[in-house]
């Protein structure tokens, strides 16, 4: 991989005789500064100043480098030396720099040129001359180097050597069947959603994937809810905390993998300003017409702020976040659920109670050395597993589920090694609904999702270890609908034909008043 920077930097004062200053400065930077950090021989794949000259008070430079110290990372190294040394030798400081060219070569390209040019958009244009890929970037400021547009742009176009297959990996497709319990007669077949509307445990709500839910699926709920805590979250040592599902659009920032991979999922809010005046126009239009005019608001209204939780564990890692911690006081682990619903506009429809916009869920959350953090994730499936065969009796399934840093559709596109189980991003835990259909050929609904984040959060967030060992973080999402959906979709809506355990605690929440109009259910 190669990269070639033409830039100049710009100087609060002229450049008068300091030529023999600037050729000392960029001599030793070439000879030590832009090839520090770089593997021992592998000194040509660092950085160096090709060319250089002075002209019209401005320094214009010339760098190529390797993989290792970029272009634009020299560029740094070199604006600070050349500040520090004329600075205390000619009093002159660095301005800025300004990017005229930067070209990237990647050899080996095996991706689709067209993708490439998508992700650039109007940054560049790309030209695939066999397998050598060559990007121009264009319009690149300082603060795009210093937001690591380029360290993105390569991280998106080259394979990860984790993709990469090795000698002893074990690949499989998202997807794949870890274990499986044993079938269990089907005692119910019917659409969950349709029959618990009918039985007035349910009432639609007019928006796209929401529902009124009346006592008696309330009551089911909080006994799922339950459930967890005694049986997962209190036997491992989980604290309960309560987080915000506002989030303000700086924290979204850290989130790449969400932002890169699913915006689409996620639902804005925009604030209103606090002036009762700019409401004016839209509050007389409804009252003379009774009509919410939504061009208005879009006049008023500022650009979104913040979204609405579509993941539920990003406040814990900014609790932490540029917090510094000891790893003698670790594990922290926390699980979380009155914060309220979880919102996320979900692919590919919305489906009963199966798939909805808004739905209530738990999740866990630690924070770790590594061997804990999968140690961690292993205890929760596992007492997991236990609790939905053993109390909830239910027809389960574990499987490679779609790792928190891609959406499904992406995930379909690549396979994970499954040679060992901290090899696995997230592991899935689904359940089978007999009203999809035979099981072997049936869309199981995933219930929970635990997974590992490796440091990937770490260092989103800036979270530090005291001494600088390596710790990461995991979580796992129980939706707690959807374990609630899964119940009924095996069990029925007989309390009489359900597992003791979830009977006498859904019985304590009650009694339970069936609800009906002249025209509902």
């Amino acid at each position: 991989m190669e990269f070639s920077l033409k830039g100049y930097f710009t100087f609060n004062k002229p450049l008068q005789g300091v030529e023999e200053t600037l050729k000392e400065v960029i001599d030793e930077a070439n000879r030590s500064i832009l090839v520090k950090g770089v593997p021992k021989g592998k000194e040509g794949e660092g950085a160096k100043v090709t060319a250089w000259r002075i002209e019209d008070g401005k320094l214009y430079v010339e760098i190529s480098s390797g993989r290792y110290v970029r272009a634009h990372d020299a560029l740094f190294r070199l604006r600070k030396l050349i500040g520090a040394e004329l600075g205390k030798r000619h009093r002159i400081g660095v301005r800025g720099f300004e990017v005229l060219n930067y070209v990237i070569k990647v050899p080996g390209f095996k991706g689709d040129l067209s993708e490439v040019e998508d992700l650039l958009g109007d940054r560049g244009v790309a030209e695939l001359t066999g397998d050598l890929l060559t990007i121009e970037l264009r319009g690149v400021e300082e603060s795009d180097l210093e937001a690591r547009i380029v360290d993105r742009l390569v991280k998106a176009l080259v394979k990860p050597e984790a993709e990469v297959e090795a000698p002893k990996a074990l690949l499989v497709p998202f997807g794949h069947v870890i274990e499986q319990s044993s079938p269990k007669p089907v005692k119910f077949n019917l659409e969950v959603a349709s029959e618990a509307e009918k039985r007035s445990w349910i009432k639609r709500f007019p928006a796209r994937g929401q529902w009124i839910f009346t006592g008696p699926m309330v009551g089911l709920l909080k006994v799922m809810r339950d459930l967890i805590v005694e049986n997962v979250c209190r036997p491992l040592g989980f604290e309960e905390w309560m987080f915000p599902r506002l989030i303000p659009l700086t924290v979204l920032e850290k989130l790449s993998s969400y932002v890169e991979h699913l915006p689409e999922g996620m639902f804005y809010v925009c604030v209103p300003p606090r002036d009762p005046s700019a409401f004016d126009e839209y509050k007389r239009e409804y009252t003379l017409k009774r009509v919410l005019r939504k061009d208005l608001l879009k006049d008023i209204l500022g650009e979104p702020e913040y979204v609405l939780d579509a993941v539920q564990c990003p406040p814990f890692y900014q609790f932490f976040s540029s917090e510094t911690v000891r790893i003698e006081e670790l594990p922290i682990k926390v699980y979380e659920c009155m914060g309220g619903w979880t919102w996320r506009n979900e692919a590919g429809g919305v489906e009963g109670l199966a798939r909805t916009n808004e739905f209530w869920r738990m999740e866990m959350v630690y924070l770790g050395a590594p061997s804990d953090v999968v140690k961690i994730r292993e205890e929760v499936v596992s007492k997991t597993l236990n609790l939905v065969d053993k109390v909830l009796e239910l027809e389960w399934r574990v499987v490679v589920g779609a790792p928190f840093y891609l959406s499904s559709e992406e995930a379909k596109k690549r396979k994970i090694d499954i040679s060992s189980r901290d090899k696995i991003p997230t592991i899935d835990i689904e359940c089978y609904l007999p009203y999809r259909g035979k099981r072997e050929e049936a869309e199981w609904l995933e219930i929970t999702a635990a997974s590992v984040h490796y440091k990937h959060y770490v260092s989103a967030f800036r979270i530090k270890e005291v001494k600088g060992r390596e710790i990461w973080t995991g979580c796992t999402g129980h939706g707690l609908t959807r374990w609630a959906t899964a119940f009924l979709a095996q069990h029925g809506f007989d309390p009489s034909n359900w597992p003791s355990a979830v009977r006498d605690r859904f019985e304590k929440y009650g009694p339970y008043r069936q609800v009906k109009t002249l025209e509902w259910p």
